[in-house]
């Protein structure tokens, strides 16, 4: 059973109870919380509400995970790949799989140089955290046709687009024996201007095991390029070694 599970049960017979005994302040207090706790559900991989949502590694080594979301994009993506090739770093690429259809030559480049490409639905909508089930699975198979045909391998992690969950992110999951992976920093790299800042971020978060979420589409090149070289001379500073996030977490 979910903890989403658990609190539903719990909230419908708080709930009724509630009614019959004509407490209607402790019946109203009750529906906030469960819209409380489930909106916090909702939008905070952390906290696990719906399903496995894997947000760290193993804990017990000083390693992390650079993972990067909405890609692959021509404009940005290739001077990533290059500097990690020059570092000698492997990193997880979340791609949206309408732009690996778009771009597979580049998916398939960074398959060949090492790194991981997994799902992060075909067509990264908006509305993605509203489909039905049925829908969800078709957006995550057609990702997943789309990774397999330019890089050789079907993913087996899937990033819901902005983080959002809700039960049928869990269940189309499970259909496709793909792992709900989060994040334990999100660098707000897409809202944050300055490399500089984007680091502090990061390193405030910072922790063995750490899965750390970056963004290679709709990023510019130069600024996604400062700022990973800095953070990986900062993690080296710090005694970190990066992995990729298979070998994070096994």
């Amino acid at each position: 059973m979910s903890r989403f599970a658990f609190i539903l049960l719990a909230a419908v017979i708080l709930e009724a109870a509630a009614l019959a005994w004509q407490q209607t302040f402790f019946a109203g207090a009750v529906v906030f919380l469960f819209a409380l706790v489930t909106g916090l559900g909702v939008a905070l991989p952390q906290v696990r509400l719906f399903g496995n949502f894997i947000c760290a590694g193993d804990r017990s080594k000083k390693r992390v995970a650079l993972t990067f979301d909405d890609g692959p994009d021509p404009r940005s993506t290739p001077p990533l790949l290059e500097l990690l090739r020059d570092r000698k770093i492997p990193a997880t690429f979340f791609c949206i799989g309408r732009r690996v259809d778009e771009n597979p030559g580049l998916a398939a480049r960074i398959v060949r140089e090492g790194h991981l490409v997994e799902n992060h639905s075909y067509a990264h909508s908006n509305f993605t955290n509203f489909y039905p089930r049925a829908r969800l699975r078709t957006e995550l198979i057609r990702a997943q046709q789309a990774v397999e045909k330019a890089g050789g391998r079907a993913p087996k992690y899937f990033r819901p687009p902005v983080g959002l969950s809700n039960p049928n992110t869990f269940r189309a999951a499970r259909d496709l024996n793909l792992e709900v992976i989060g994040w334990s920093i999100r660098s707000l790299d897409t809202v944050i201007a300055e490399p500089e800042k984007i680091l502090a971020r990061i390193r405030r978060g910072l922790a063995p095991g750490a899965i750390i979420l970056l963004h290679d589409g709709n990023i510019p090149a130069e600024k996604l390029v400062a700022t990973v070289k800095s953070l990986l001379d900062t993690l080296r500073g710090l005694g970190y070694e990066v992995v990729r996030l298979d070998e994070l977490l096994k």
